[in-house]
């Protein structure tokens, strides 16, 4: 009978189930840390949600997102949602966004856009997420032209129709059946710009876009270019026809042209063409 070899085995076996316990912690521990972490991005994306008028807007492919603090939302369902006409080109990343008179245009990673002609800034600049243009929610009052509020308790973006005082309570007085009616005056419409005859172009240099703008407008008028948030006086020759060239900051891909003559102004929106 081998006392001292049965002890030693018992010890053996004792000191083996020991350290075999030790290597198995860390990676349960592990494993337990990790498996939530896999679905929180998840939670996160599917957090915020969108109504207009109390009734929730579907998002078939990318949901709204924060980022930095700021609540990104995808700018074409919500917009057809809203009656609104929306088209991508994808040469100049440029979104245009029509709904009878009104026009907005916006180009990805630009923080402007256009409506009918006037600037508007944004808080951050257009993105593509998962391939969809997403813009920030401000972006939905002052370019649409809705009310927009946010519900924290529910991460809700609720989007309304502004309410004009006629709406809120206020009756309209009926007009005087014996009084002749007035025409109301529209705005003059003015075609200073020969729209068929402008063509942007760009190319890069160094670090530098070169821009050239060339049309033709009615002679006597006075044009200006304006790039970004920069405008550029520009010279036209006794027929009407100039020629514009800048060089700025590379990847500007849109334009304003003015144009203006008696105290009344055209304008143009366009695209410019990469070259090389």
């Amino acid at each position: 009978m081998n006392l001292f070899g049965n002890g030693v085995n018992v010890l053996l076996k004792k000191v083996t189930s020991l350290l075999l316990a030790i290597a198995l912690v860390p990676m349960a521990a592990f494993s337990a840390a990790a498996a939530p972490a896999s679905v929180a991005p998840k939670a996160v994306q599917n957090a915020v949600k969108v109504e207009y008028n109390k009734k929730q807007i579907a998002f078939p492919d990318q949901a709204p997102i924060i980022s930095q603090g700021r609540t990104l939302v995808p700018i074409r369902p919500i917009a057809e949602s809203l009656g609104f006409e929306v088209q991508w080109n994808e040469a100049t990343r440029t979104v245009t966004i029509n709904k009878g008179k009104d026009n907005i245009r916006l180009v990805v990673t630009q923080k402007i856009a256009k409506k009918n002609g006037q600037t508007i800034n944004l808080d951050v600049p257009a993105q593509i997420v998962n391939k969809r243009t997403v813009v920030p929610v401000r972006f939905i009052a002052e370019a649409l032209s809705y009310k927009v509020d946010w519900d924290p308790k529910t991460q809700t973006v609720l989007i309304a129709d502004n309410v004009n005082p006629n709406q809120a309570g206020q009756q309209e007085k009926p007009k005087d059946p014996t009084k002749p009616a007035t025409d109301e005056k529209k705005p003059e419409q003015v075609a200073f710009i020969d729209k068929e005859s402008v063509e942007g172009k760009t190319f890069s240099l160094a670090n530098l876009g070169v821009y050239q703008i060339v049309g033709k407008v009615e002679p006597g008028t006075d044009v200006t270019v304006t790039l970004e948030d920069k405008t550029y006086e520009v010279e036209v020759t006794a027929e009407g026809t100039f020629e514009f060239y800048q060089s700025t900051n590379d990847g500007i891909r849109s334009y304003t042209l003015n144009a203006e003559k008696g105290g009344k102004k055209d304008t143009f929106e366009g695209d410019f063409k990469k070259t090389n």
